[in-house]
């Protein structure tokens, strides 16, 4: 039984380096042929055209065999069964380039050509803003790995404040990136990272509790969301204001919300206390065990 380099010997690392050339080398000559063939005037010769196929073939060849060295290691993918097994990938390969090129892409070039006068270039990106919160918002609350949900998190406050900046709020859009995106989740991600039992089992860092009564309040929310959606007397204008709204907000925080407004910081400040009091207590305790 033959028996390869081990991991970390120079031989493995001069395998692992010839394997990965291999793949960039693949991808450069067969992402140059494609350009080529896409860039030549008129149509080409059978001598072109079996030059061209011949080196797509080695191309992915050349591809499979880098590509064996960090994945698919079972596949014994050397000598003949190396090229059949390109073959007959290159053959799969090249019925599906020309099922979509040549019956999809006709039908979804014409669709696109009749779609896109229809649609405005706004809609396209508050959809795409849109989208970007919910999916953000769902990877937060369903993953179970608690660093996913907190890059997850990261979309969702993005995404929120696109749309503030297409309800022509800018300063709490600016608001949402610095403290939110910049202060809140940096926070999160730090906690994470200087939490020592989220390391050490990462699979129940955030285990599913109470997931009946989340459903509840889920399928409450939603219900009440698409309520007021649909019955509640929007404001409509043909025109929004792109107005600055920071001068506004300044003089209201100022004026007539002042209570509010020193109430919440007041609130801040309460919870910030009570976090050092529970991290000192923590310490203390661990301490004393330790003793």
């Amino acid at each position: 039984m033959a028996v390869g380099p081990q991991s970390g010997s120079p031989g493995a690392f001069r395998e692992a380096a010839m394997r990965a050339l291999a793949i960039l080398a693949s991808l450069l000559l067969g992402g140059g042929m494609v350009v080529a063939r896409l860039f030549a005037r008129g149509p080409g010769s059978l001598a072109s055209d079996v030059a061209f196929f011949l080196a797509l073939y080695l191309a992915l060849t050349a591809f499979l065999w880098g590509l064996n060295g960090f994945a698919f290691r079972r596949l014994p993918l050397s000598g003949i069964p190396l090229f059949l097994f390109s073959a007959a990938a290159f053959g799969i390969l090249f019925l599906l380039g020309y099922i979509v090129g040549g019956v999809a892409g006709p039908f979804l070039g014409d669709a696109a050509n009749r779609i896109i006068p229809y649609v405005h270039i706004a809609d396209a990106v508050f959809l795409l803003f849109a989208l970007m919160t919910v999916g953000g918002a769902a990877g937060t609350a369903f993953s179970r790995n608690i660093i996913y949900s907190a890059w997850s998190l990261l979309f969702a406050f993005m995404g929120v404040a696109g749309l503030y900046v297409f309800l022509g709020a800018d300063f709490p859009a600016v608001a949402q990136v610095l403290i939110y995106v910049g202060g809140v989740l940096v926070l999160i991600l730090f906690a994470i990272m200087l939490t020592k039992q989220i390391g050490e089992d990462p699979k129940l860092t955030n285990a599913h509790i109470g997931l009946p009564a989340g459903a509840v309040l889920a399928l409450i929310t939603i219900a009440t969301l698409t309520y007021t959606a649909f019955m509640a007397p929007w404001k409509t204008v043909e025109t929004p204001s792109w107005d600055p709204s920071s001068a506004g907000l300044g003089v209201a925080f100022l004026t007539e919300y002042l209570l509010p407004f020193e109430f919440a910081s007041v609130v801040l400040l309460a919870a910030l206390v009570g976090a050092v009091v529970i991290a000192r207590k923590e310490i203390k305790e661990t301490s004393e065990t330790a003793l």
